[in-house]
């Protein structure tokens, strides 16, 4: 009896793939950063606050401390997460 007849046939991956945990990471990671750095300089950080309340002091009031903080935490989250998965499909198309 032959047990190979049914076996699959290799597969093979012809596109690139991006580790999705590792992009996650990144973007946590600089999330936490920026709304860390946006905690202890609410009005210094571009670009929150430039986009949110420009001129007012958010020190005084907390809901524009707390935007703030989640802002720029997003925007460079994001921005590390897209540069994360840039790098890492240009280094799979250029091993391939």
């Amino acid at each position: 009896m032959n047990v190979n007849i049914m076996s699959k046939e290799k597969f093979v991956r012809n596109k690139p793939h991006v580790n999705f945990s590792l992009v996650f990471g990144f973007f946590i990671a600089v999330f936490v950063i920026a709304a860390g750095l946006t905690y202890l300089y609410p009005d210094q950080i571009l670009p929150a606050s430039q986009l949110l309340y420009n001129g007012t002091s958010s020190l005084r009031e907390s809901s524009i401390h707390i935007a703030r903080i989640l802002t720029n935490g997003l925007v460079y989250g994001i921005l590390a997460g897209v540069t994360t998965s840039i790098i890492l499909k240009g280094k799979k198309i250029l091993q391939d």
